[in-house]
């Protein structure tokens, strides 16, 4: 096996259920595939065919790769390599789970099918990492139900519920309301937008607009705040994180965030065709039409039939002149000649 311990390169997805063994030792020579399955894995680990779905060397990286078929699995595995790391010849390995525990498959549904995919990218990109583009979810019939797939990385959190920040389970955008879930969703509280509850078991008195303890959401007479940035200076239709482009929203930057007001302003659908964007897009589609009437006028003379009438008099007269003072220039010679 080639061995290159100058890089221990990890799938940014990371790889389900599976655990890296990395040869560390450049004096000595790793075990090879067959006496390090039987000598490791089914000697010191324990394991049975059954338990592995696929075990395989990676000459790159200088290791063996073993993907387990279960999470329990994989957990129980890796919590045994490293309790007799410090024996031979596990010692002679560096251990790496190359599961990511944080990766999740976000299923998104808003009401208002017009959003744009990139804002509710962006709005995910608040709490998660490595946010992919929207996947459309069709029914058995192939028509869009409405609900979008994003593959995303939960961001760490020590204070968050176990260990991660978790995007809203409720949320608005301007006036389009949406809901997410994913697999190992904590419990999520609709009253204080909170986690590790549910509201039948909510005992917090806390707003879920402004965030005061002091009233509940029915009774916040607090100004509308952007459910973008939170900012009191404007709403949801003209926060600059809905002009952010495709590659930033990528990047998990600011974005488009819960709202601290549920609702926005308006209560119409977004219609990408109405608004004063929509406004504005027409009357320069319309300009831009006239000025290309106006072009195609003057270089045809066409569409103006007064103007082409009146130029076409002019030049009847103009022949008919010249036509008359040829006959009398004529006339005139011949009596000179008599």
């Amino acid at each position: 096996m080639v061995l290159n311990t100058s890089t221990r390169s990890v799938p940014g997805i990371g790889l389900a259920n599976t655990i890296r063994f990395a040869w560390k030792e450049k004096e000595l020579e790793p075990l090879g595939r067959e006496t390090f399955g039987r000598i490791i894995l089914m000697g010191i680990l324990k394991l049975t065919v059954k338990d592995v779905f696929c075990f395989q060397g990676n000459s790159l990286e200088g290791a063996y790769d073993v993907a387990l078929y279960t999470e329990e699995k994989h957990d129980d595995i890796l919590r045994r390599a490293r309790a007799v790391g410090g024996e031979r010849p596990m010692s002679h390995y560096e251990i790496t789970s190359l599961a990511k525990n944080n990766f999740r498959v976000v299923t998104v549904n808003i009401y208002n099918p017009y959003v744009k995919d990139e804002e509710v990218r962006a709005f995910l990109g608040r709490y998660m990492d490595n946010v992919s583009s929207a996947r459309h979810l069709k029914d058995s019939l192939g028509f869009w139900n409405g609900r979008r797939g994003f593959q995303a990385l939960l961001r760490e959190d020590p204070k968050g519920h176990g260990g991660y920040l978790h995007p809203p389970a409720m949320f608005s955008l301007g006036a389009d309301r949406g809901t997410l879930f994913y697999t190992r969703q904590p419990p999520f509280c609709r009253r204080c937008m909170a986690y590790g509850h549910i509201f039948a078991s909510c005992s917090t008195r806390k707003c879920r607009f402004c965030g005061s303890e002091e009233h509940e959401a029915k009774d916040c007479d607090k100004p509308k705040a952007c459910h973008g940035c939170g900012s009191s200076a404007h709403l949801w239709r003209g926060c600059p994180a809905r002009q952010r482009s495709y590659a930033s929203a990528a990047g998990g930057g600011a974005g488009a965030g819960d709202g601290e007001r549920r609702g926005g302003e308006g209560s119409k659908p977004h219609d990408q065709s109405t608004g004063p964007e929509g406004k504005a897009a027409r009357k320069e589609e319309e300009q831009e039409a006239a000025d290309g009437r106006e072009k195609e006028t003057e270089g045809t003379g066409v569409g103006e039939p007064g103007k082409a009438a009146e130029e076409g008099n002019r030049v009847e007269e103009h022949e008919r002149e010249e036509s008359e003072g040829g006959v009398l220039e004529k006339e005139t010679v011949e009596e000179q000649v008599d």
